[in-house]
């Protein structure tokens, strides 16, 4: 397990897990996830895609706990949205942000949000922290970004790909003790024993792997502290580099070492989500 186990829910927009299961028939006629902010000319409108990508890929330095400058330490830990959303949103089936930008507004929990509240909802949960302001230059960034990825795809529609693969329930109720063991045999190389990961080399801030549990993870309410939620992820994402037509986990290795990670400590769930 690698770079994506975070979960933000993680960090912007990673819809439910039964939502992928039409998407997966509908074929794809267009790659809509080969986006790439280097090929974009210079200019005003650009540069702001480029910093929110960035800000997906950097958090740490520029609005982590740790940020360079203490006014934009928005984020409660040193986390990177790109932690969860792999390929800084661009990976199908792991949590991409591509369909988000025309799916928004939308409801949650009977309650209409915008884009930006789902933003700093990751903020408060994934990331632990605060909320961006929703006029500043960060906020305008990330949305800046977000829309570049869905330029050209179907309005009010998630392409093939979005949000999390289906997983069965398991054959057996998720163990922590079976999943201790897969975490021993699959994810210790990355995440280390102790589920604290690896931090990126000084001088730059952040993980290059991130913390599964703890003080500097996600806490209680994310979307990766809900365990049908972590195995999704996992089962198609982890260990890191696999692909959703390749997982390593079975359906129940997934259930069992989602519920491993989920048992350890980390921060409480926030008074106020938004």
């Amino acid at each position: 397990m690698r770079t994506g186990v975070l979960a933000t829910v993680a960090c912007v927009v990673a819809a439910g897990i039964g939502l992928g299961t039409g998407y997966l028939f509908w074929g794809w006629p267009v790659n809509w996830y080969a986006r790439d902010v280097t090929t974009l000319p210079p200019s005003p409108a650009n540069d702001l895609i480029r910093k929110g990508h960035a800000l997906i890929v950097d958090t740490a330095t520029h609005i982590g706990k740790s940020a360079v400058d203490p006014q934009k330490r928005y984020a409660g830990n040193d986390l990177a949205c790109v932690n969860c959303h792999l390929n800084a949103g661009l990976k199908p089936f792991g949590a991409p942000f591509v369909s988000t930008f025309g799916t928004f507004p939308t409801m949650v929990d009977d309650q209409a949000i915008t884009l930006k509240e789902r933003i700093n909802g990751c903020m408060i949960r994934s990331m632990n922290g605060k909320e961006l302001p929703e006029d500043s230059p960060e906020m305008q960034a990330l949305i800046a970004y977000i829309k570049f990825l869905g330029k050209g795809t179907p309005e009010g529609v998630r392409v093939p790909g979005m949000g999390l693969f289906p997983i069965a329930d398991p054959p057996l109720a998720a163990d922590v003790t079976r999943g201790e063991k897969v975490y021993a045999d699959l994810c210790t190389r990355c995440h280390k024993d102790d589920g604290q990961g690896e931090l990126n080399k000084s001088p730059r801030l952040g993980y290059a792997i991130p913390p599964l549990w703890g003080d500097a993870s996600f806490n209680e309410a994310a979307g990766m502290a809900k365990l049908a939620y972590a195995a999704a992820y996992l089962r198609t994402n982890m260990p890191f580099g696999v692909r959703y037509q390749d997982p390593v986990l079975s359906v129940q290795q997934a259930w069992d070492v989602a519920a491993y990670m989920l048992s350890k400590p980390r921060p409480p769930a926030p008074v106020r989500m938004f």
